[in-house]
């Protein structure tokens, strides 16, 4: 064995008990040692980035503005029985689901790094 095949250097990671357990657990699924293991994963493991996107000044006013229309329906509904306002709730409803399916279109840009980069 020469010089560069020696592994001297050593990482130190902190983790939770029930995180160490759980890594020793998939090492010895993987039929693997330990310490081969957690140096494949941090080597050649994927990675998943997460991005978040920054909610615009108008979605969330729009948020708000439909969260306490809801909240002042629920508050007099639950007051004095008065359904009829409920039918009310419906419309901010569909508001609020397609509020929702366009925040969730522009969020759908999660990426993993090397995922179709290099292969």
């Amino acid at each position: 064995m020469n010089d560069l095949d020696k592994r001297g250097e050593f990482l130190r990671v902190r983790v939770r008990p029930d995180e160490k357990a759980a890594i020793e657990g998939l090492a010895a699924a993987s039929n693997r040692p330990l310490p081969d293991y957690v140096r494949d994963q941090a080597l050649s493991g994927r990675i998943l980035v997460k991005q978040f996107q920054t909610l615009s000044a108008l979605d969330r006013h729009d948020l708000a503005r439909i969260g306490s229309n809801l909240n002042q329906i629920a508050r007099v509904c639950n007051a004095t029985g008065d359904t009829r306002r409920a039918r009310n709730i419906e419309g901010l409803l569909d508001e609020l689901r397609e509020l929702l399916t366009r925040l969730e279109a522009a969020g759908d840009r999660s990426d993993e790094l090397g995922e179709g980069a290099q292969d």
